[in-house]
């Protein structure tokens, strides 16, 4: 049975800062628009995860209060994750969405729909390793466990640093201080390995992944443009 999960977005005035519409729609095919936020937490009751794109840095700060007991999943920190290829992903421009209407949350709100479940299929196909080492690192942060919880996916700890030697062995300088970036930029490196996964050397990052985790490059070159001294496989 699909666990009730409801996508939804807001517009908010530039001037007041206040939400003038709320679009969502909700699993069972329930759609809602409107400016109520009690109407909304009433709609969103049954629901255990909330998704939206660019939700943690954007719509969430604008209720004033957030429906209880939910688990929040926003598509954009999933997307160069698990998209990480140039071009990206149809239905994204960046931190946005493309939409067909303008100033349409509920068809913004299909639109993140659309993507989340893409999203999902996206982890399901890749490699066990990496499944293992992006819950490894990332199932404790607010961006990603209500994924991981919706998905259903847990692993047994693993011992990450191996894991990701012998996952990327070739790919990346085994020397390379992988025990420090684990400890303190466990996101930045799964956002750099997504992109080293891809052997797709026009890629690049998002503007808006850089602006907001800009070690990403850092650990990138560290990676695979730092050689090492004693002279590894890649380097």
């Amino acid at each position: 049975m699909e666990k009730g999960i409801v996508f939804f977005d807001t517009e908010v005035g530039v001037s007041d800062g206040k939400i003038h519409d709320c679009g969502a729609v909700r699993s069972d095919g329930a759609v809602y628009r409107g400016t109520s936020e009690s109407d909304f937490a009433v709609f969103c009751r049954a629901a255990a995860f909330l998704c939206g794109h660019n939700i943690f840095r954007h719509d969430l700060n604008f209720f004033k209060s957030i429906p209880e007991n939910k688990l929040f999943i926003d598509t954009l920190c999933l997307s160069p994750l698990l998209f990480p290829k140039r071009p990206y992903h149809a239905l994204l421009k960046d931190d946005k969405l493309l939409t067909d209407e303008l100033n349409n949350p509920v068809n913004d709100s299909i639109k993140a729909q659309s993507l989340f479940y893409d999203e999902v299929n996206a982890f399901n196909a890749l490699p066990k390793a990496e499944k293992c080492i992006y819950y490894t690192l990332l199932h404790d942060s607010r961006e990603f466990e209500g994924f991981f919880e919706y998905i259903d996916y847990s692993t047994q700890s693993a011992d990450t640093e191996a894991l990701i030697k012998a996952h990327f062995d070739s790919k990346i300088c085994t020397n390379a201080d992988l025990s420090s970036i684990i400890r303190y930029y466990p996101t930045e490196l799964c956002y750099a390995l997504a992109l080293i996964s891809t052997d797709d050397y026009h890629s690049v990052t998002p503007p808006w992944l850089l602006h907001n985790y800009p070690k990403t490059e850092n650990i990138i070159k560290l990676l695979r443009s730092t050689p090492c001294m004693e002279g590894c496989k890649y380097c």
